[in-house]
């Protein structure tokens, strides 16, 4: 059983920051025990919710917390990472503790957003988020019913605008027609966080600058002179 409705979700999420606590194959994060000590870590932090990839750690990680999570299951595609592409990991990632399920909804990936979002919704039973690259992609997700659209993949299809920062003009327009927005994409600083709340985000969730600190000391090595 979800652990809450969808209407419990927004209001949890509402004005909050999400932490996503992912690592890929190859980091020395990559196991499950260190996954559910970062998210530990962001909840004493003072995170809302956590995105978490993968049943395995989503199960790790609802075993210590009742805040929200939002599940996914991220598996390499032709050009880049998939998110939840089949009803079958739907139905997994809510088995595995998930509240919010995160589905690929951009039309690199699915002919039909509309129709993808509603069978996301059929076979979950909890609150949709269909990560989007552009406005008509998220416009279709919300309308199709999905409860958030999360930026997400803006800059990652090949016809979405590449960006070095968050894209707060999708985060925006999107806001400006009603959509309920989860932010989502390079975030990199508190300022960042702060614009996206001014431009009419929901919540906005952070993953790497908080999570990864293999980003975040390249950042900070790519500034010394022995890097140049």
């Amino acid at each position: 059983m979800p652990v809450r409705s969808s209407e419990d979700a927004v209001v949890a999420v509402a004005g909050r920051l999400i932490v996503s606590c992912q690592a890929s194959n190859g980091s020395p994060l990559r196991h499950t025990p260190t996954i559910a000590r970062l998210a530990a870590s962001a909840l004493r932090g003072g995170a809302a919710a956590l995105r978490v990839n993968g049943v395995h750690d989503i199960a790790a990680v609802r075993e210590s917390t009742h805040v929200p999570i939002i599940g996914l299951d991220k598996r390499m595609g032709v050009r880049r990472n998939v998110i939840t592409q089949t009803d079958e990991q739907v139905v997994a990632l809510v088995d595995a503790g998930a509240d919010i399920v995160a589905v690929d909804a951009t039309l690199e990936v699915v002919a039909d957003v509309a129709a993808r979002v509603r069978s996301a919704i059929t076979h979950a039973g909890v609150a949709v988020m269909a990560d989007v690259s552009t406005f008509d992609e998220g416009m279709a997700a919300w309308d199709a019913g999905a409860t958030f659209v999360g930026t997400t993949l803006s800059g990652y299809t090949p016809y979405s605008p590449q960006h070095s920062g968050p894209d707060l003009d999708l985060v925006a327009r999107l806001a400006a027609r009603g959509v309920r927005v989860l932010a989502e994409g390079r975030f990199q600083a508190p300022t960042d966080v702060a614009a996206a709340f001014e431009v009419g985000a929901h919540a906005v969730v952070v993953g790497g600058a908080i999570t990864d600190p293999i980003a975040i000391t390249r950042r900070f090595v790519a500034v010394t002179p022995g890097a140049r």
